[in-house]
């Protein structure tokens, strides 16, 4: 099963909960904190900011899955310093800084450039044809991704929405989740997911899929994932000496995958 983090919960319940529950007001209150410092948060300010009681908040505490309000305080502590390390790892790895910063704003768009031939290099119109006729000729489809590469796909759904093509994506985790577990027999399956982090999540369900009567895809970055032999299709978007530049990568792919599906099918 999943293990959500404290902000992953707090988001699908904000989107499954009905507005004005005090469920909603918790969660809301407690997400405009993720980027401030919430060590000296209290049950007792967060009750009275909510204008609830003490007792709400323990049990929304539970709802979340912690047997009490300093273990969900914690595990929002917990998140706070990862996200800190990851962005912080990321900004390193390719920032403008103020010093030369005419020098740093040439390196990063060389970077980012070169993430884009090495997508080129992979590019195979000839299988991103074939994924179209997929799409086109298969009834149920369905997209599954989070985070950048869940935007991506949400924008996706909607340009083909607008060439008369249904396909169903669900944000968020939970809803997610339940739409692995709804997919109808022979259907397209593709996953977008640049690095690979979505196996981290998902990996019960994805080994279920592909167990399945389904076509699977997978489009990403990671070259080097054992996952991906269970697929029975994978799209590689090219290596870059850049994580930050996977979503550059991805956008272009998606833009030419969707131009090729309308000469094709519009």
């Amino acid at each position: 099963m999943e293990k959500a983090s404290i902000v992953g919960k707090l988001q699908d319940l904000v989107i499954s909960t009905t507005e004005g529950n005090i469920n909603t007001t918790i969660a809301r209150s407690l997400l405009k904190k993720v980027g401030h410092d919430v060590a000296d948060i209290s049950i007792e300010s967060l009750a009275e900011e909510c204008f609830t009681s003490t007792a709400s908040i323990s049990r929304f505490s539970k709802k979340l899955g912690y047997s009490k309000f300093s273990d969900m305080k914690q595990a929002f502590i917990d998140y706070q310093s990862n996200t800190k390390k990851f962005i912080n790892k990321n900004n390193f790895e390719l920032s403008i800084n103020q010093r030369d910063s005419s020098h740093s704003l040439n390196e990063y768009i060389k970077k980012i450039t070169q993430s884009f031939q090495e997508l080129e290099k992979n590019l195979d119109l000839e299988q991103i044809d074939h994924l179209c006729e997929r799409i086109y000729t298969t009834e149920n489809v369905y997209f599954f991704g989070t985070h950048s590469s869940g935007l991506l796909l949400e924008q996706l759904q909607y340009l083909f929405f607008s060439c008369g093509k249904y396909i169903t994506y669900f944000n968020g985790r939970m809803s997610q989740r339940k739409a692995f577990q709804q997919i109808e027999k022979n259907s397209l399956v593709i996953i977008l997911s640049t690095e690979g982090n979505y196996f981290l999540k998902f990996s019960d369900l994805l080994f279920n899929m592909s167990s399945g009567d389904n076509y699977t895809v997978l489009i990403t970055q990671n070259d080097q994932m054992k996952i991906a032999n269970i697929f029975d299709e994978v799209l590689f978007l090219g290596n870059s000496t850049i994580k930050k530049a996977a979503p550059y990568q991805a956008q272009l792919f998606i833009d030419i995958l969707y131009s090729r599906y309308c000469q094709l099918y519009s």
